[in-house]
């Protein structure tokens, strides 16, 4: 019994040493083998490390959002027919870039090794295709779900601008979905398309948008300056504006007011401006949206920091204002 014990723990002690003498380079394959149907990959330089990784992370997005974006905007066209707006591009290119940089964190570094060639390193960034697939399916469900209900919403949306902004969101959350299915097929794993029809939601869409026009009528001193600045931003996004208060679809109203501030600084002078703004339906007098911004500026000049105070607190105002319509915008002639 006690031979066969010692034989025993000899054959331990020589399968030890044998795991023991295993040099890193005769693994090292193994562990940074990352075949392409697994992984998404991408290679980049760095004069140092961390610069090599970041390079190398920088690369893999880059590759990434560039075919999704490709592929999207592809659908895009379909549903729009050529020559999309350019309000409506940059909306699909900001709904990419988003999701993109989002679900992208689940990418890593899977190797870093001398630059023997051009000195410094070389990093590979790797994606791992099954774990991002798997998140992104969940997500496609998500949104699908969230359309579904959206379109049975619409029907019982009353006023233009109301329902202008229902149609917004439902063509956002489309983008979203030509977005997250773009991705599963740059991935190798491409969706059987929905059954939605989304050419009919853009026409609708675009005949809304015809109808709408906004209308700008605020309250207080530095009104004036305030509403030009918000009119110039507004139409810059393809909103259309209109003077006339009884042809509109939509009203912004409130008040603006600025007010001096003592900072202690007798060589600068602070001024904030205020603006309580509310976004209604002028079909059904109902509210879409209020809220209240505030911008604080200083300037050697009080007139010239009131100045930038009031374009400030427009410039918030704004982007409030075509959050509440959904993002898209109404397309301009």
């Amino acid at each position: 019994m006690k031979r066969l014990q010692r034989m025993v723990l000899t054959l331990v002690m020589l399968a030890a040493a044998g795991c023991a003498g295993s040099t890193p380079d005769e693994i090292k394959p193994e562990a940074e083998s990352f075949p392409d149907d697994r992984f998404l990959t991408a290679e980049a330089a760095g004069a140092t490390e961390g610069e090599a990784k970041r390079a190398a992370m920088a690369e893999l997005a880059a590759i990434f959002e560039s075919r999704v974006y490709a592929r999207t905007v592809q659908q895009a066209t379909s549903w729009m027919g050529e020559g999309l707006p350019e309000q409506f591009d940059r909306q699909v290119e900001q709904t990419v870039r988003i999701h993109t940089d989002v679900q992208l964190k689940g990418a890593r570094i899977g190797s870093v090794r001398p630059d023997d060639a051009g000195g410094g390193f070389r990093a590979l960034a790797v994606l791992d295709r099954r774990q991002a697939v798997g998140r992104w399916q969940r997500e496609l469900a998500e949104t699908r779900l969230t359309i579904d209900g959206q379109m049975e919403a619409l029907a019982g949306v009353k006023g233009r601008l109301s329902r202008l902004a229902a149609l917004n969101r439902i063509t956002a959350l489309m983008v979203r979905q030509a977005v997250i299915e773009n991705r599963l097929s740059v991935l190798g794993r491409p969706v059987m398309p929905g059954l939605d029809d989304r050419s009919d939601i853009i026409a609708q869409r675009e005949r809304m948008a015809r109808d709408v026009s906004l209308h700008v009528q605020l309250e207080g001193n530095p009104a004036p300056p305030f509403t030009r600045r918000l009119n110039a931003l507004l139409s810059g996004d393809g909103y259309t504006l209109t003077p006339y208060r009884d042809e509109a679809a939509g009203l912004i109203t409130g008040t603006v007011r600025v007010e001096p501030l003592d900072l202690g600084n007798p060589d600068v002078r602070f001024i904030r401006a205020m603006a309580d703004v509310q976004l209604l339906d002028m079909d059904t007098d109902g509210q879409i949206a209020s809220f209240d911004e505030s911008v604080r500026k200083g300037h050697v000049n009080e007139g010239e920091a009131a100045r930038r105070a009031v374009e400030g607190v427009a410039e918030q105002v704004e982007h409030k204002l075509v959050r509440a319509l959904s993002t898209l915008g109404v397309a301009a002639e």
